[in-house]
């Protein structure tokens, strides 16, 4: 049975997190959280499965709770702003479908993921949230696949963040035979046809010399 991921996918695959990948925020405790950002793992999926290789589905989205405004007066954390603004939480779920090369099998893993999310208004939150949320799920369903798509990061010593061996390289253009293939001399140059110009010229009262090649007339 042929293996469902090719050579060069299955070494990309067995590969590390990059460090450029690796990002750092503030956590909750004040501690530095590494993390990786969504746009390089869906960035990384084309690249290792192909454009047209994998799917995602977006199951479910739900929300936790209702939006509460909080006031200054009901928050003294120093990280959180002085004004006036809206929480809520989401939660959401998604579906990774990915493709054999050869489109005849498939691997189908489904995460959740959630997020708490702030801003001024209701509607600027949730909208947030819901996309941070969905974020999240797609980050946990790809982080199946290996260390290349942010599984290192849940390893605190961080072990499998570094750079990789050159990748293998493979032509996508079908070899082509050499466009002299199958000839044994070059084929004959095709005698020369003079022009509407060229015949003009010689057939003229006064042309001083016949069927002599044209000169280029200046406009």
């Amino acid at each position: 049975m042929n293996k469902f991921f090719t050579e060069q996918q299955q070494q990309m695959l067995d590969g590390k997190l990059e460090p450029a990948a690796v990002k750092s925020r503030r956590g909750a405790d004040g501690k530095t959280v590494s993390y990786g950002e969504g746009w390089y793992v869906l960035d990384m999926a084309n690249e290792v499965f192909g454009f047209g290789n994998w799917d995602l589905e977006t199951v479910s989205v739900q929300r936790e709770h209702e939006p509460v405004l909080v006031t200054p007066e009901s928050d003294d954390r120093d990280q959180r702003p002085k004004r006036p603004f809206t929480v809520v939480t989401y939660s959401a779920k998604v579906r990774l479908t990915v493709h054999s090369a050869d489109g005849t099998r498939k691997i189908v893993r489904e995460r959740s993921g959630a997020h708490r999310g702030f801003a001024p208004t209701a509607g600027e939150a949730i909208e947030n949230t819901i996309k941070a949320a969905e974020t999240d799920a797609t980050k946990r369903a790809f982080i199946t696949f290996g260390n290349v798509f942010g599984l290192a990061l849940y390893d605190k010593s961080l072990k499998n963040v570094g750079e990789n061996a050159p990748r293998l390289t493979h032509d996508r253009t079908p070899p082509m035979a050499p466009i002299d293939e199958g000839f044994d001399a070059p084929p004959a140059r095709a005698p020369h046809r003079p022009s509407i110009s060229e015949r003009a010229l010689a057939n003229a009262p006064n042309a001083r010399v016949l069927n002599a090649p044209a000169r280029a007339v200046p406009y």
